[in-house]
């Protein structure tokens, strides 16, 4: 349901921003299959929307010109999917006309008044941060209601009782006062005061269940920091650090640049033949394997782990190369 939503408000995008559409153009934008286009139109068309199609030689689809488009007929539960699908999703691939704003701005002016608030909310208070991606990890699953929940209590600043699983599985009842969710590396995160404690507390709503929201007001606070997007981003980035080492790449910093995202670690040129990397990760071979893919000289400087992490990449490869 949430691929498909999306991809329908992408392509009702496309129409509106231009007069036709080729089958294989929208096939590339939207990189799936003819069959695919051919469906999606059928359910714009039994939505209401007059989508035509012109056969033969540059033919394709478009919208009747000076066609009146009804509402978007999602339920909060799709419109939220939508929402959060936009507000994830890169620009378009080939020719950036199509961006989530312009998306996000359309979905938003189509839905009917009654989900607007819910989702303006969602809108309002959360952030989305790139910090990467985690290679070997899966996306959890986050309940879209648990996220909408979350996002009224920050906007009304209620408290909100619910049953949290911290990492070693234990769980216990929390009571917390909701402040802003951040999105990064597959995650949700809610920033929250937790009133047992008496600290703020960064949680992964994932791990959240059974929230409520609770007659009581949050209490006024002081955020736990000016910005909210690096307080996560630093606190993600310790959590995930559990080891680090430096390097010397025998390449240029800009070459090297790309290859290390905030979260894991630093660059600093050393020559304009060098750099430093300090990086960071859950292991050494996750730091080894990860260097690699820069594919440029490395002299280890610390920690000797970092080494022998090194010498256990290349024994497997020359085992593999050897079967």
């Amino acid at each position: 349901m949430w691929d498909t939503s999306e991809r329908l408000l992408k392509l009702l995008s496309l129409l509106q921003l231009q007069g036709s559409w080729s089958s294989d153009a929208l096939c590339k934008e939207l990189s799936v299959t003819s069959r695919t286009i051919s469906r999606d139109i059928v359910r714009l068309r039994n939505l209401g929307y007059p989508v035509t199609t012109t056969k033969g030689l540059g033919g394709g689809y478009s919208l009747e010109k000076g066609a009146v488009l009804p509402p978007i007929m999602f339920n909060l539960e799709e419109a939220t999917a939508v929402l959060l699908a936009l507000r994830l999703s890169p620009t378009s691939k080939t020719t950036g006309r199509v961006d989530a704003a312009t998306a996000l701005e359309k979905l938003h002016y189509a839905m009917p008044k009654p989900l607007k608030a819910a989702t303006q909310a969602l809108a309002t208070h959360s952030t989305s941060l790139d910090l990467g991606n985690l290679v070997t990890d899966e996306a959890p699953d986050t309940d879209a209601g648990t996220l909408l929940l979350l996002s009224r209590s920050c906007r009304d600043r209620r408290q909100v009782t619910c049953t949290y699983q911290h990492h070693n599985g234990h769980t216990r009842p929390r009571r917390i006062e909701p402040l802003h969710l951040v999105h990064t590396m597959n995650r949700w995160y809610l920033i929250a005061y937790c009133t047992q404690d008496e600290d703020w507390s960064i949680l992964r709503v994932d791990r959240i269940s059974d929230p409520e929201l609770s007659p009581h007001s949050a209490h006024a606070r002081q955020p736990p920091a000016e910005n909210l997007d690096e307080y996560v981003s630093r606190a993600v980035s310790a959590g995930w650090q559990q080891v680090t080492a430096t390097v010397r790449v025998h390449a240029p910093r800009a070459n090297i640049m790309h290859w290390i995202s905030p979260a894991w670690g630093t660059v600093t040129e050393e020559t304009s033949r060098t750099c430093i990397v300090r990086a960071g990760a859950d292991s050494y071979d996750a730091i080894a394997r990860w260097l690699l893919l820069t594919t440029a000289e490395i002299t280890v400087l610390t920690p000797p782990e970092l080494a022998h992490a090194f010498q256990d990449i290349a024994n497997q490869a020359q085992r593999t190369a050897d079967s």
